[in-house]
């Protein structure tokens, strides 16, 4: 792959991860009630509080992950400064929602909304460091266009 198109895929991957998180949260509020009554809602009290705390950090992680995809696939140097937000708010949402889950139990029983959480936490913790590791690793590269 060559550095174009690794630049590319990763602009991709983070313009994803963007519109994947603002449709979470049009789901999420798309049937409100539905969520007061979720599994999560249902296992652990406090968790339906907790989750309506997250829109406006997943708003600024998607506008951060968004503005990197732009500066990235236009070989922007400001796409690397987005890049190193989005990857440090990847991490940083990733390790408190694992936590909660963890403190409370809520990776078991194993079902259909464990696994979809199991997948944005494996996701913001793994694609956040990578995203981190691949701006700063090949800055110059980047800031040359």
């Amino acid at each position: 792959m060559t550095k174009q198109q690794s630049r590319k895929t990763v602009a991709i991957l983070l313009g994803l991860t963007a519109v994947l998180t603002a449709a979470f949260w049009v789901t999420f509020f798309a049937d409100y009630d539905r969520q007061a009554r979720s599994y999560f809602a249902r296992e652990c009290e406090s968790w339906f509080l907790w989750e309506r705390s997250f829109p406006a950090a997943d708003l600024y992680l998607a506008a951060v992950c968004l503005l990197a995809a732009i500066g990235l696939w236009k070989a922007r140097s400001w796409g690397i400064l987005f890049s190193l937000l989005g990857g440090s708010a990847l991490i940083f949402l990733g390790l408190v929602d694992a936590l909660f889950f963890l403190q409370n139990g809520l990776y078991t029983p194993f079902n259909t909304d464990v696994l979809v959480e199991i997948v944005i936490h494996v996701w913001a913790l793994a694609f956040g460091p990578f995203v981190i590791l691949y701006a700063w690793r090949r800055r110059t590269d980047l800031l040359a266009g």
